[in-house]
């Protein structure tokens, strides 16, 4: 009987084009309640997804073990890894929790001790036969904290209370949470004291180290070293503020013959200090390497690696370099003040998600950060309402002074100057260098902004750079094999984590260098399959192309000329602040902004003016990031500019190249506003662009989307001439009129 009643509530109402699955309160009103009905949500869920012709393996595995379809779990995850990786070897522990919890009930245990018995032989089974890196990564697995992913499966069901019917995405972000609480709430403790045993055995693990500053804050250390090495041995460290998973990463760096360091920064762990990302790194980082120099176990050199946050923080650390500090490998580098929170002057909504993060408590707070509905729903807010960006704290419900004092730092002033190297510093910094970043990677114009300082400042040309078509997890260690539609090609899926480990073997063990190493800069040509080496980023490229705006028009879309038009040429374009009709949101999965790589059309978007050139007369590579020289004017003393990067191929499909957003008041100078004369012709730089290197061949056209931002992601720029954070739309009264005119140039670098 029960059977058929949930049946009949699991029906599905389709209203044109939207699924969705009833579920309503009743179903999840205790634990009980939802234990219950789970199963048949997620049993529905799969079918849309079926329906849908959906092939996403990861979400798949985790609603096949809500289902209780335990026999299928462990070969979809693997089927994920060869479709994420192109690999289902080495990547061997993806989801490893998930493939022994399902295979621990397919055996049906009918007791706790058989259960933990037989969760104990499948949790041996499977680690047993892994590689020490696949071990490592069981450890990560398991550092998990259970009253957020509680936290977490609470937020989900509260999100939903009022509602009786739930979309597909809903259903699966529910199961997602679920499955993840379901399995670490019933094998964390098992799966704990299995790893601890073995971690006992083979490691000596500190983990509760402490230093004091000069001026009385703290920091923790997490110290990992082999129990067989007897002798001092190179360092490599981590500096970082997303804690809580530390022991796994100091034991891959033990693995590897070095001791392994992680430093939470000031404020996290078992620091009593008030947290302020990024504010006291850099004078924190001298005192740190200080004492780990010092340390019997530690032969006197020391490495540092890791990505995003902990690629600025290895950038903070060389601003006052301390000896034995030998080499550092920045990944996907924060720009701080350059690219975030602020990208080209234009703050984004993204860090008050970002600064909740890593502040609500001593480690991280994922539950909050993955509630995607919640910071949609606040950043649309912020955008219909027209309010100030400097209210943005206060309508998603929680005042924050961190937030407010990063906005009441709206140029690259001394308060972001000081957390990195500045100038002759960077000529002070007499140590190798590798940095890893991305085509699709958000930290791309951060990574790139330390590699051209250093470049201009420090005469020993001792850096090294690795970019290819990557997103901003892929170049910090595990590229994927494709990038939402795009198929990445076979020689770019490289080994990043270890490569790293190679150049710590060069640089701190006088081994060899890495292999694909072979010039100061190795980019890959996407669409060649390729990997070209040069001594320079401007090396990269032996030619240019270069277009004009023109005003001829074809549908809607008007031309890039190859030769300088008259003044006069121009292009009308109006930008109605006011209208708040269409609230474009990007999808979690977008890289840079692109939902699709490779689109069959351009997104829709009336803010932007399309741009295309003629056909290609040859191939050609783009080897390079676009720049551009805006000659317009308008009737503001400010905007905020968006330039798009597509080629056109001969079919009439696109691909995305790379977006950008530029304050035209900071163009000039990043640490004064220059605010724009309305109605006076005004000739503004654009040169902080995403790089790019992609293969084009004959036919193909060159495509630019030029415009103004006018989003729900970043800052809105109204042009009053005010600070931008406490303009609001009243300020919007008259539209936006601009003029671009054809003297305008837009130079492409290119390899023949």
């Amino acid at each position: 009987m029960k059977k058929i009643i949930l049946t009949v509530l699991f029906l599905v109402s389709i209203t044109g084009f939207s699924q969705q699955i009833y579920f309503p309160k009743n179903l999840y009103q205790d634990s009980t309640a939802l234990a219950t009905n789970m199963p048949e949500l997620a049993k529905k869920t799969i079918a849309f997804l079926q329906q849908k012709n959906e092939n996403n393996k990861d979400p798949l595995f985790r609603l096949q073990l809500v289902a209780k379809n335990y026999a299928t779990v462990a070969p979809t995850i693997r089927e994920s890894a060869q479709e994420t990786y192109k690999d289902s070897t080495s990547i061997r522990a993806l989801g490893f929790p998930f493939r022994v919890y399902a295979n621990t009930l397919n055996g049906h245990p009918s007791t706790k001790e058989d259960f933990k018995s037989t969760f104990n032989k499948q949790f041996h089974k499977i680690y047993d036969d892994l590689n020490e890196d696949g071990q490592n990564m069981v450890d990560q697995y398991y550092e998990k904290d259970l009253s957020q992913l509680k936290k977490d499966l609470d937020d989900k069901l509260k999100a939903i209370e009022t509602k009786e019917n739930l979309t597909v995405e809903e259903a699966v972000a529910l199961c997602r949470s679920y499955c993840s609480y379901l399995t670490f709430s019933n094998t964390l403790d098992l799966a704990k004291e299995i790893l601890k045993k073995i971690s006992d055995e083979k490691y000596i693990v500190d983990e509760n180290v402490t230093l004091t500053m000069p001026d009385g804050g703290t920091v923790a250390l997490t110290v990992v070293r082999l129990r067989k090495e007897t002798q001092p041995l190179p360092i490599v460290l981590m500096y970082n503020i997303y804690a809580g998973a530390d022991i796994s990463r100091c034991k891959e760096a033990a693995n590897r013959g070095f001791v392994g360091i992680v430093v939470n920064t000031r404020g996290k762990r078992l620091s009593k200090d008030t947290i302020e990302p990024f504010e006291h790194d850099a004078k924190d980082a001298y005192e740190i390497i200080d004492w780990i120099s010092k340390q019997s176990w530690c032969d006197g050199k020391i490495g540092m690696y890791g990505g995003s946050y902990l690629g600025f923080s290895q950038w903070s650390a060389v601003k006052k370099k301390h000896p034995a500090l030998k080499t550092i490998v920045p990944q996907v580098a924060v720009g701080i003040g350059i690219d975030y929170p602020m990208a080209n002057g234009v703050f984004m909504s993204y860090m008050l998600r970002w600064i909740h993060f890593v502040t609500n408590d001593k480690l991280t707070d994922i539950g909050d950060f993955s509630n995607t509905t919640h910071w949609n729903e606040a950043f649309k807010e912020y955008y219909t309402s027209g309010k100030s960006f400097r209210e943005l704290d206060a309508i998603e419900g929680r005042p924050n002074a961190i937030f407010q004092r990063w906005l009441d730092h709206p140029t690259y002033d001394n308060f972001w100057q000081n957390m990195t190297p500045q100038k002759e510093e960077f000529s002070r910094i007499d140590i190798p260098i590798l940095t890893t970043t991305g085509y699709y990677d958000d930290d791309q114009l951060g990574a790139l902004y330390y590699y051209k300082q250093y470049q201009k400042w420090n005469k020993s040309d001792n850096y090294y750079l690795i970019i290819g078509p990557y997103d901003h997890f892929g170049a910090q260690g595990y590229p994927k094999a494709a990038l939402n539609d795009y198929t990445i090609d076979e020689v770019a899926n490289i080994p990043i984590q270890e490569i790293v480990f190679q150049w710590f073997n060069y640089t701190l063990k006088n081994g060899p260098k890495p292999e694909l190493l072979k010039d100061k800069v190795n980019y890959q040509l996407m669409g060649a399959n390729t990997w070209n080496h040069a001594p320079s980023l401007a090396k990269m490229s032996n030619d240019k192309l270069t277009f004009h705006l023109s005003s001829t028009q074809n549908n809607g879309t008007y031309s890039l000329a190859s030769t300088k038009l008259q003044k006069l040429n121009f292009i009308t374009q109006t930008i109605d602040f006011k209208d708040r009709s269409v609230v474009k949101v990007n999808s979690e999965s977008s890289y840079c902004g692109f939902d699709e790589i490779q689109p069959k059309k351009l997104p829709g978007d009336k803010n932007l003016i399309v741009l295309e050139s003629q056909p290609l007369l040859e191939p050609v590579a783009i080897t390079g990031a676009l720049e551009a020289n805006l000659v317009f004017e308008c009737n503001k003393k400010d905007l905020d500019i968006v330039i798009q990067l597509y080629e056109k191929r001969p079919d009439g499909t696109y691909f995305a190249l790379s977006n950008n957003i530029q304050r035209a008041s900071l163009a000039k100078d990043s640490t004064k506003r220059q605010l724009l004369k309305p109605n006076a012709i005004e000739s503004i730089p654009v040169t902080s662009n995403f790089l790019a290197c992609k293969q084009l061949q004959k036919g193909s056209q060159i495509v630019i989307l030029l415009g103004v931002n006018n989003s729900p992601d970043w800052q809105i720029n109204y042009g009053s001439g005010k600070d931008v954070s406490d303009e609001t739309i009243k300020d919007a009264a008259i539209p936006l009129q601009i003029k671009w005119y054809g003297s305008s140039t837009f130079e492409l670098p290119i390899l023949k």
